[in-house]
């Protein structure tokens, strides 16, 4: 039997979202899921209570209106649900619920995760039963072509059907699974081709749905007996792991089977807003009946039997007793309406019953209930209210009692609306005239919104101010009176906020303005300006600059004031004086400050002069490595804050330069002097000693020859003012090959009177300088015959 559509006809809010609920399994099938010729029993559930619920999507991208919804994790909520924006790319929610065994050999065997199992018996009325569905998922696209195939199924059995068939598949046959239908995998693994793509909708940055993606509307069919009990189990799982969810949508009133006749029907009026009331004289009922285009070859009588407390003729018009679908027609209707009898009778009832026979041969029935209502005299009241302030808005309402909708409403401002909303200035008189759609008698009625006068908002507040000195400190208050009371205070200066009570305390440091504005609590406003004059100029320091001096060198800083009252008053923190002027002679750079007062001894200003205590710091290196008679020795000049510079060398000798040379005769240790001077005449001496050495040199070279010819048949090292010497050659396992202690040795490239081989020898001579000082020299030497 199909379930009657009641048309009401109330307003309907246009919207684009998808909403979902929570819902009790057996309500869900019962009142969503099931629709014309199917008849269900025994619903179970398990799984988490919060994976299945009911839906809105209404004007979303889905493809489905409402209905029923199962998912791996929750039915609600945006981050961790299937409602949109898709905002991120791993929604979802580990319920920590077992698998489904049948779920799991779909995947080959793969553990599945969340499942949540709805099944029931259902008995079809036609040899084909059938429902539509939309698949969705979080695994989308990453996840295409791996392991993480969350998996979903239709599982049907009973007469005629071989074990348990899945008929969630594609119209090739393939199961409808992410791996089957998918835009192809945008990462990790981007070469993963698309499959099946005509039924695939992508997600990404949806509005409606969470879900990275999801299947167009399919629908599911399977071959069923007429009259025979079938088990439906529907089933969804996370596969490999629960993290990321998947959801299923099933259409609303979709599991149906054929069935010979739908009824359908429609009140011109919903005067009491209930779908199923007519009132007197007013309401008209259209009765619609269809059958469906593979029916409808022969022609069909349907027999209709009425009943109810309502007489045909005096409470309603005629009905007929049967309507007769002509061969090759789909559809027909018929209309009767609610009479005026002039009783007051109260509700009376109205029942249609419509016969046919189902495929089954089974005789089978379509009720409709319908009530008739008196229509009462029509009254109207219309509320009267105060408001505080003038202007203030106040909502008033029509209240009607009787007659029958729909009524028409005219205000003495214009308005047609059922209520108003007003901002009345002064007291008013509101009146409205509705009248109705049966009875056609206007009714008028008035309220009256009284709005309050008050007396002119005034306030008093302080007169002029002129003092000699700043900051003095001083308080400002205001005293407002009338209007409709509950001050508020702004208190202003130079356009800032200074103060939000009565009254203020100040210190104003030169002349300025305030100003006071009261609020009463209607919004009036009252404004005065306070006018604060200081008559004394403001008090100016001129420091003397800032000086540069020697250490210790004493110095002379100053401070002059101008403007401010009467006479002034000095103090230097760091020493303590009380003059216009001091001397100092600081050891290192000072910031010396002074605070200077007037004869208003309410305020003080300060100054400061800097005293740069600027002394160079002379110092200087020995650039040279080599300090010998006779060789010129650089000197490098490292002062710091110098300008220029005064050498002497201790040999009678001196520059000017700022990095000089200077070449000394004999050996000997010489103090060498640097004055250095800065811009202002301060200065600073460094001396350091300097050894200078009598000229040695020592000069070994890398390769000889004992060829035989005329050159470079020896090894030996050439030598200036080196008395003492030895030396030690290594063959390269460490043996002496040969030794002396004389400055003028030769070695042949013999050892033990025979010839020693080609290659590398290590060498170490130890010599003695003039000074007496040992000297070693580590080296190798290269034979080559």
């Amino acid at each position: 039997m199909r379930l009657l559509t009641l048309i009401a006809f109330l307003p309907t809010l246009a919207y684009s979202q998808l909403s979902t609920a929570v819902g009790s399994p057996g309500t869900l099938v019962q009142g969503t899921l099931i629709g014309p010729g199917v008849t269900v029993s025994n619903i179970t559930y398990s799984g988490s209570a919060q994976a299945i619920g009911s839906f809105t999507a209404s004007g979303t991208n889905l493809g489905i209106a409402s209905g029923l919804i199962m998912t791996t994790g929750t039915v609600v909520g945006n981050a961790s649900g299937p409602i949109g924006p898709n905002n991120s790319s791993n929604a979802g929610i580990n319920n920590n619920v077992g698998g489904y065994p049948a779920l799991s050999a779909l995947v080959g065997g793969t553990p599945t995760f969340n499942a949540a199992i709805l099944e029931f018996d259902f008995i079809p009325f036609s040899d084909t039963v059938r429902f539509k569905y939309d698949f969705g998922s979080e695994e989308y696209p990453e996840y295409v072509g791996t392991g993480f195939n969350d998996v979903f199924a239709f599982f049907i059995s009973g007469p005629g059907i071989p074990g348990l068939q899945n008929i969630a598949k594609l119209p090739s046959g393939q199961a409808v699974t992410i791996n089957n239908v998918n835009g192809g995998n945008t990462a990790p693994d981007p070469d993963i081709p698309a499959s099946n793509p005509a039924f695939y909708v992508s997600n990404d940055n949806g509005n409606h749905v969470q879900y990275d993606g999801f299947t167009r509307p399919l629908e599911a069919v399977s071959r069923v007996q007429c009259g025979q009990t079938y088990h439906l189990v529907i089933a969804i799982a996370d596969v490999n792991d629960g993290i990321f969810d998947s959801g299923i949508f099933l259409e609303a009133n979709s599991l149906q089977s054929d069935t010979p006749v739908e009824l359908d029907y429609a009140l011109s009026f919903d005067a009491y807003n209930d779908g199923v009331s007519m009132a007197e004289g007013c309401v008209s009922t259209t009765v619609t009946l269809t059958r469906p285009l593979n029916t409808a070859a022969a022609a069909l009588v349907v027999p209709i039997s009425t009943s109810g407390t309502a007489t045909a003729g005096l409470d309603y018009s005629a009905i007929p007793p049967s309507v007769t679908f002509a061969a090759g027609q789909t559809s027909l209707n018929f209309t009767f309406s609610a009479l005026a009898d002039l009783l007051a009778e109260g509700t009376e009832t109205v029942n249609l019953n419509f016969q046919f026979t189902d495929p089954c041969g089974n005789l089978k029935s379509l009720p409709l209930n319908l009530k008739i209502r008196d229509v009462l005299p029509l009254q109207v009241t219309v509320n009267s209210g105060n408001v505080l302030c003038p202007g203030d808005q106040l909502q008033v309402n029509a209240t009607i009692v009787g007659g029958s909708g729909p009524y028409t409403y005219l205000w003495n401002t214009g308005a047609t609306t059922s209520s108003i909303f007003v901002n009345p200035l002064s007291s008013q008189v509101f009146t409205v005239t509705v009248n109705d759609n049966c009875l056609g008698i206007p009714t008028s009625a008035s309220g009256t919104i009284t709005v309050p006068v008050y007396t002119p908002l005034s306030i008093v507040s302080p007169a002029d101010i002129v003092e000699i000195c700043p900051f003095v400190p001083t308080n400002l208050s205001v005293t407002a009176s009338n209007g409709a009371g509950n001050y508020t205070y702004s208190w202003e200066n130079n356009g800032a906020i200074i103060g939000t009570q009565s009254a203020i305390d100040i210190v104003p440091p030169s002349s300025t303005i305030y100003t006071i504005t009261v609020t009463d609590q209607c919004g009036e406003t009252e404004s005065d300006v306070i006018n604060y004059t200081i008559t004394s100029p403001p008090l100016v320091l001129t420091m003397s600059p800032d000086v540069k001096v020697c250490p210790g060198e004493p110095v002379t800083i100053s401070v002059t004031a101008t403007g401010g009252y009467g006479q002034y008053f000095y103090v230097w923190p760091q020493t303590g004086e009380n003059t216009a002027q001091i001397s100092v002679s600081p050891n290192s750079t000072t910031t010396y400050t002074v605070v200077v007062s007037d004869e208003c001894q309410t305020f003080t200003v300060s100054g400061s002069t800097k005293v740069n205590v600027v002394q160079p710091i002379a110092d200087f290196e020995i650039s040279s490595t080599t300090l010998f008679e006779d060789l010129p020795i650089t000197f490098q000049n490292t002062t710091q804050g110098g300008e220029t510079y005064v050498w002497t060398f201790g040999d009678g000798q001196g520059s000017t330069v700022i990095h000089p040379n200077n070449t000394y005769d004999l050996p000997g240790t010489y103090f060498v002097t640097l004055i250095a001077t800065n811009d202002i005449g301060c200065k600073d001496t460094a001396v350091k000693p300097i050894t200078i050495q009598e000229e040695y040199w020592i000069y070994v070279p890398n390769t000889f020859t004992p060829d035989e010819n005329r050159f470079n048949n020896t090894f030996y090292a050439k030598t200036i003012n080196i008395e003492k010497l030895q030396i030690q050659i290594f063959n390269r396992w460490g043996e002496v090959v040969f030794s002396s202690d004389k400055p003028d040795f030769n070695w042949d490239g013999t050892y033990q009177d025979k010839q020693v081989q080609d290659g590398t020898y290590v060498y170490k001579i130890k010599y003695f300088n003039p000074l007496g000082e040992e000297i070693l020299v580590l080296g190798h030497v290269n034979l080559i015959r």
